[in-house]
């Protein structure tokens, strides 16, 4: 495509476009969600969903929002035990909400009545590690008498993979949301209305796959996708803007250098080891030949601080690996054994996936902050740790 075909496409997307202008409306009216880069974070939601689901918080729903969320998810789904008369009878006042109770979302128990409600919430990951099931055994354990309903929420309202639990989809929740919020509106405070309506905005916009929003991406692709195409080849490279602030960050420290480093990882070490032949026995890795060295792991939704070691000679490598086992502070994320290529004896993030939700400057911003105080700790710390092995290792220092 010609420089001339080229502007020609660009053009038509942005000139007199009407759709890219209600667009730009619809993302341009001020929203407390996404002012708080709270758009795909799970987590952030499954707090806002717990907090709502307490009949004990401070919205003045008391269990009506519970109660109707319940009601919507059993009207569809037959429950062994309880069905939408019985929820509408029930008292759920006593209940309360807790997050990250046995590791599930949401956890909503304590009812008098013997009901206790799961929510496992998934919005950009799928089920793992079968925990759906496991999530069923640690409630049936824990309320052995009680009649238990299980919630899978996700945007779609997918199919679980344990027959016991209900799908349940976010526009279920906006249904449940709105009708409450319309019933209770002149009893509720304006400022939880203001809440609930900035919450049902947000997941319309980006949630749902029939938001406003998502109809009119697919209709400005459809109609430009060679200029999308083209914006999208020229988009800003976060990857590699984030790999260039933090080597900045590791050459303004006074005793660290820079290692091979590529858009994925920056490995860097700290000078007094070269100083040591015991770790530049390193092979087939580096080829500096250093057999110990710290990596930034610069993923596109993360970064992770490592200090791995690298193959090399394998009596420094057992010696280095025995002593991080019986020294885990500052060692953290140490695994069981010793690998035969690369074994990590540090690993902790700097930004982790719902941190990418905010923008681009201000993620970099945040890992190289991090990275900073790492400095002054945990590296600190290693360094330390690494020079008392050095020193009582046992090993024939060499030359």
């Amino acid at each position: 495509m010609s420089g001339s075909e080229e502007q020609q496409h660009l053009e038509r997307l942005i000139v007199g476009n009407e759709d890219l202008e209600r667009l730009e409306q619809l993302l341009g009216e001020f929203n407390l969600f996404e002012a708080l880069g709270v758009v795909r974070q799970e987590v952030r939601h499954s707090d806002f969903l717990r907090f709502l689901l307490d009949p004990s918080e401070n919205h003045g729903l008391g269990d009506t929002m519970l109660k109707a969320l319940l009601k919507r998810a059993l009207q569809r789904h037959q429950h062994p035990e309880l069905g939408v008369i019985d929820i509408d009878v029930a008292d759920l006042s006593e209940s309360y909400a807790e997050r990250e109770r046995f590791a599930i979302d949401v956890l909503i128990h304590g009812d008098p009545a013997g009901i206790v409600i799961a929510i496992e919430n998934k919005i950009g990951a799928d089920e793992h590690s079968d925990q759906l099931r496991r999530y069923k055994e640690s409630i049936r354990r824990e309320y052995p008498s009680h009649k238990a309903v299980l919630l899978f929420l996700t945007p779609d309202g997918q199919d679980p993979s344990d027959p016991d639990w209900i799908a349940l989809s976010y526009d279920d929740v906006l249904a449940t949301t709105g009708s409450v919020s319309r019933a209770r509106r002149s009893t509720l405070g304006g400022d939880v209305v203001t809440a609930l309506t900035h919450y049902e905005t947000m997941v319309r916009r980006h949630i749902v796959s029939e938001s406003d929003v998502a109809e009119l991406c697919r209709k400005l692709y459809r109609a430009h996708q060679k200029a999308f195409d083209l914006i999208l080849e020229h988009r800003p490279d976060q990857q590699g803007d984030m790999r260039e602030a933090l080597e900045r960050v590791i050459r303004s420290q006074p005793d660290f250098e820079l290692d091979f480093c590529s858009k994925a990882f920056v490995r860097f070490f700290h000078r007094s080891w070269d100083q040591d032949q015991r770790l530049k026995t390193g092979t087939a890795w580096t080829r500096s030949g250093r057999l110990l060295l710290f990596e930034l792991q610069n993923k596109p939704d993360s970064v992770r601080l490592k200090l791995i070691i690298g193959p090399g000679d394998p009596a420094v490598r057992e010696r280095l690996f025995d002593f991080a086992k019986t020294h885990k502070d500052p060692f953290k994320g140490i695994p069981s054994k010793l690998y035969p290529m690369f074994t990590q004896v540090y690993s902790r993030p700097l930004v982790e996936k719902d941190d990418f939700d905010a923008p681009p400057e201000e993620v970099i911003q945040q890992a190289a902050a991090a990275l900073t105080e790492r400095f002054a700790g945990d590296i600190g710390q290693l360094i330390a740790r690494v020079a008392d092995f050095l020193r009582t290792s046992g090993l024939t220092r060499v030359s």
